[in-house]
């Protein structure tokens, strides 16, 4: 019979340590500087909010107002890989009409991501970059079609936004070209507790549930090229000003048209970041037994198999009780999968089938 106050207690240490896994990335970027007091906690002088970055500058709201900003004198590092959309930052004038950043608020979070884009358009393809700062929720956008819902790129998400202690939702746009097979696998993040939109910015539904879920907070959308954030950016501005990007005939694939992060204020107190949309996520610097923290639906089990740490991965079924569970329907079998998938990439290993469990 398991010991469970272990397992609590195993559980209850897993959630520590991404926590502290999650504050450590807080105020983690490219800062190389020589000034150790650039970040602080917090001060009692005027802040903005970086709307934009450029390679020495960054557009700031501030007292109402975007003004443009450079970093301070003595910081070793470019604007825009110091400070990025969300960051609160301390403003100072040399002069009239001249600003600085002279420090950096304490983040709460930051969200970052490595691509692993290798085209000519892409010639950092490898290396991370930081795309938005204190989120209070980020938004999957997917689409029905063009290009087509895929799970798997919403799992990988998933786990960076856990990671970061983001929450998130999950929004299909194009909802009125929903199949049967999309409303199965949108089921499957409805019954881990998963918020789920359905919009079409084209029959202008969904924004209104959209809004009530985004509005008082610092929101981020993210996802694919061509599913739709800028469109739904536009739709929760009341406004056609922001480009949206089309799906190519011959890749189904979505153009980049954001080219950085971007800040906007739709409401009080209520702002979305649009970030550009991307084709692939890495998620190798994920230790393998780290994975499956992410995948919430097999908390109740693991810690009744019989094997020390098991990945229920390459471990025989009768001692696996997450593959016994997916065995029996009681976990989702894409989910699994996907885990699997997930596993196999940082492991780099492309034997493993599903046969096991079926």
């Amino acid at each position: 019979m398991p010991h469970y106050g272990r397992y609590d207690s195993t559980q209850t240490k897993k959630s520590k340590e991404k926590k502290e896994r999650a504050k450590a990335k807080s105020n983690k970027g490219n800062i190389e500087q020589t000034d150790n007091q650039f970040i602080i906690k917090g001060t009692n002088e005027t802040t903005g909010t970086v709307v934009e970055t450029r390679y020495n500058e960054a557009t700031i709201l501030y007292e109402g107002e975007l003004i443009t900003a450079r970093l301070k004198k003595g910081i070793n590092a470019v604007c825009n890989q110091t400070v990025f959309p969300g960051d609160i930052v301390v403003i100072n004038q040399e002069q009239p009409g001249e600003y600085y950043i002279s420090n950096l608020i304490k983040r709460k979070n930051v969200l970052s991501r490595t691509k692993k884009d290798s085209t000519r358009n892409n010639p950092n393809a490898g290396s991370s970059h930081n795309v938005a700062t204190n989120v209070d929720v980020a938004v999957i956008v997917v689409s029905a079609k063009t290009p087509p819902l895929h799970p798997k790129f919403i799992d990988r998400y998933l786990m960076l936004l856990q990671d970061n202690n983001i929450d998130c939702a999950i929004c299909l746009n194009k909802a009125d070209l929903k199949t049967e097979e999309d409303e199965k696998i949108l089921d499957i993040y409805r019954k881990i507790k998963i918020p789920v939109i359905e919009t079409s910015t084209i029959k202008n539904t969904g924004i209104e549930e959209l809004k009530d879920i985004l509005r008082g907070k610092q929101a981020i959308f993210v996802g694919h090229s061509g599913v739709g954030k800028s469109s739904l950016t536009n739709a929760l501005m009341d406004t056609d000003e922001i480009k949206t990007s089309h799906v190519s005939e011959k890749s189904g694939k979505g153009r980049h048209t954001t080219t950085s992060s971007k800040y906007y204020i739709w409401d009080k107190n209520s702002s979305i970041i649009d970030t550009p949309g991307i084709r692939s996520l890495d998620i190798s610097n994920f230790k393998p037994n780290e994975i499956k923290e992410y995948f919430s639906e097999f908390e109740d089990w693991e810690g009744r198999c019989k094997y020390s740490n098991c990945l229920h991965y390459r471990e025989p079924v009768e001692g696996c009780m997450v593959k016994q569970a997916v065995k029996a329907g009681i976990i989702s079998r894409e989910r699994y999968e996907s885990y699997i998938r997930i596993l196999r990439d940082v492991i780099n290993d492309r034997s493993m089938n599903y046969d096991e469990v079926r």
